[in-house]
């Protein structure tokens, strides 16, 4: 690849085919257990775009005219982020692309992932303490040392207010009963390993929270278009992850019955339609990111990713993506 890359790409030759082989873990323990839990899944989230060998004498007009032009009010958008990706997974087609693949540090968006893998691997009603270490995470939710959650409740605090206590106590919940003297450390391992099982070869995770390391290393780092996978692969299979953060907030009860509100970090969760899922994501590293799903009409699932924005034009990238979408949607076969 050069090293100059155009401000956008609009891609047309999909649908794509998805890579359905997950790797091989290499991690003991938690690789036996994630290879007992998903080997029995078929994993279809790597997309490539498929070659078609044309017939002797094929009329070649036909075949380019094949698939449907991207309407112009998709295309003809200028966004602040640096990066950025609208996915239609009914058609599996790339509605809009700008440096879709560029590698971005991630933010909170890592708690995606977080969130799934507790998901996958631990009955939601199981119960999760608040540790100081989990207390000692950047940012405070409120939460005290000591107080008990169910991992349902971590995980909608986790995403719905962006709490780094309650993704780092979900984390470290987990990596508890996998039996690891560091179990955040260990949950982290299998954040990677999941990642590659998916297919999301530029998912790389070194937190559980997204926050940067240091002034230079970021949490986590991908590209807006894995990002757009991650989110497909929850709406798909799981979409009740993701109802909490539908709602500009929400309550979070502990198990002695107090509760905590949490308000939604995503500004415009109430000026998109159908919306059916959100994360947002913002550090110095990372400036200000946002992947929504939203169904543009008649079960259209739709998925915009917006990295490398600011705290606030994340919002307006992911708005303008929405609208163009919303008055093209006529348009998309």
């Amino acid at each position: 690849m050069s090293e100059y890359e155009p401000p956008y790409i609009i891609e047309t030759d999909e649908p794509i085919q998805k890579n359905k082989f997950p790797i091989v873990a290499q991690l003991g323990v938690l690789a036996m257990i994630l290879t007992v839990i998903f080997g029995s899944l078929v994993l279809q989230n790597s997309k490539k775009t498929q070659t078609v060998t044309l017939p002797p004498e094929a009329d070649l007009s036909a075949t380019i005219n094949a698939e449907p032009a991207i309407p112009q009010k998709i295309s003809d958008i200028s966004l602040t982020a640096k990066s950025a990706y609208v996915w239609d997974i009914k058609s599996q087609r790339v509605l809009f692309a700008k440096n879709a693949d560029s590698q971005m540090p991630l933010a909170s968006i890592t708690k995606l992932m977080t969130a799934l893998l507790a998901y996958e691997l631990i009955e939601q009603n199981e119960r999760a303490t608040i540790s100081m270490s989990a207390i000692r995470q950047e940012g405070s939710s409120g939460l005290s040392a000591g107080e008990k959650f169910s991992v349902n409740q971590l995980s909608e605090l986790a995403l719905v207010s962006s709490s780094n206590d309650a993704a780092y106590a979900l984390a470290a919940s987990v990596g508890e009963l996998l039996g690891d003297n560091d179990p955040a450390a260990q949950f982290i391992s299998g954040m990677n390993i999941r990642a590659k099982e998916l297919g999301l070869e530029t998912l790389e995770f070194k937190s559980t929270t997204g926050l940067d390391i240091s002034e230079l290393e970021a949490g986590a780092v991908g590209s807006a278009r894995d990002v757009s996978f991650l989110m497909e692969y929850i709406i798909t299979n799981y979409p009740e992850i993701l109802e909490p953060t539908q709602q500009p907030s929400t309550r979070v009860y502990n198990t002695s019955g107090a509760y905590h509100e949490a308000a939604n970090t995503n500004e415009a969760v109430q000026n998109i339609p159908n919306m059916l899922g959100s994360k947002t994501g913002y550090t110095d590293l990372a400036g200000g990111n946002l992947t929504i799903a939203f169904d543009a009409g008649l079960d259209r699932p739709i998925i915009v990713t917006v990295l490398g924005s600011t705290r606030h034009d994340r919002f307006e990238d992911v708005l303008k993506l929405v609208k163009a979408v919303q008055e093209s949607v006529g348009q998309i076969n």
